[in-house]
């Protein structure tokens, strides 16, 4: 399989290996049956973890949308602000996102399986409000796009960029406050695959990851500067802190560990970026974690279906680490076709767009005021 893509500009290699490792957490978790019932007790352990990297990637997209936010320049205006960063984000999630999605939506013609609970919420972002039985992982996607309706209106249409940088902490407090009060109401025995669609789906359930990134993004310019053993305790606190979320509260959402599991996550893992943002590869372990990192998007949209397709036709290469090399190859060799055959020109295409805009503004502001319209003193 060909590279997908090599970097055009620097790139930090921290962040590429926080996505990676985001990605593979969270194929591990959902990884065919065939894996899950062959592995060690302690992998076994370790995969029921993997949910966690969705909350990983909550934290990559608040501080790198956030970082986008905070380094524009004042004065392109208002609209002009929203209409570029709206362009940026959705050019570059929505293409793949509505693919997947009419995949799923044709699977009774072409597979003669319903779409089970599909319905027009799917293209409205709104499904992780309800109780998701397929294209379950959209639920995440729908917490992002909500985040990047939400960012810039803040940003440009309130000026949240001149605020101070504890102000963007708030949406920890707004989450906990609302899985407390979805926690208070549980009805006795509820059985614990429901708590997921109760407790982490909805969007204000889920603010914590991303409100951590974003206070990060606010706050790049202090600690880019730190010394890198400074840098690097915020690393090893991280590591202690997601040790202990991860002691106490364990890989289910159960008891009053539920409602702070995902603070402690998003704490852990933003002083995990701290520690390793800075982080230098050598050549060839950064080309292979920089292809995982740009074919996370599509694997996470993808790794649902390839199990599916695996399990249905019992797939097994007879030992369980080739099985999971296989559902990992095969998962990550969708991603590389839809990232050639969607992505690519939809970013070409997107960034064209952008060039237009940008030249239109900028000619707009080059061009001389008419006689007899100028600024009267």
């Amino acid at each position: 399989m060909s590279s997908p893509a090599q970097p055009t500009a620097p790139r930090r290699d921290g962040l590429d290996v926080m996505r990676a490792l985001a990605i593979l957490a969270v194929l591990a978790f959902h990884a065919p049956a065939v894996v899950h019932d062959a592995l060690p007790m302690g992998l076994r352990v370790a995969f029921a973890h993997g949910w966690m990297g969705v909350d990983l990637f909550f934290v990559l997209s608040g501080y790198l949308v956030g970082r986008q936010v905070f380094s524009r320049h004042e004065g392109q205006g208002g609209w002009a602000e929203l209409r570029t960063f709206w362009l940026k984000r959705w050019g570059r999630t929505l293409p793949l996102y509505y693919g997947v999605l009419a995949f799923y939506a044709l699977k009774p013609w072409t597979f003669g399986t319903p779409f089970s609970g599909g319905g027009w919420h799917y293209v409205l972002f709104l499904q992780n409000f309800t109780g998701l039985s397929d294209f379950v992982q959209s639920w995440s996607l729908c917490v992002e796009e909500h985040f990047y309706l939400v960012l810039p209106l803040l940003a440009f249409g309130l000026r949240g960029r001149r605020w101070p940088a504890w102000v963007w902490c708030l949406p920890i407090a707004v989450s906990f406050t609302a899985r407390w009060l979805t926690w208070r109401d549980l009805p006795e025995g509820l059985p614990l695959p429901q708590l997921p669609a109760l407790l982490s789906w909805p969007t204000l359930h889920h603010l914590d990851g991303l409100a951590v990134g974003v206070f990060l993004a606010k706050t790049a310019p202090v600690w880019q500067r730190w010394a890198a053993s400074w840098r690097a305790a915020c690393g090893v606190l991280g590591a202690v802190v997601l040790a202990v979320t991860v002691g106490v509260c364990g890989p289910m959402l159960a008891g009053v560990g539920a409602l702070w599991v995902f603070t402690g996550l998003s704490v852990g893992f933003g002083l995990l970026l701290v520690g390793t943002e800075s982080m230098r590869l050598p050549a060839g372990p950064r080309w292979g974690i920089y292809q995982v990192a740009v074919l996370s998007y599509g694997a996470y949209l993808w790794h649902g279906s390839v199990v599916r397709v695996l399990e249905r036709t019992h797939l097994s290469l007879g030992a369980w680490p080739l099985d999971l090399l296989a559902y990992l190859g095969a998962t990550l060799a969708v991603a590389w076709v839809t990232y050639v055959a969607v992505e690519q020109p939809c970013l070409r295409w997107r960034d064209r767009l952008l060039e237009r805009f940008e030249g239109r503004a900028r000619d707009e502001r080059l061009s001389p005021v008419p006689a007899g319209e100028g600024r009267q003193p």
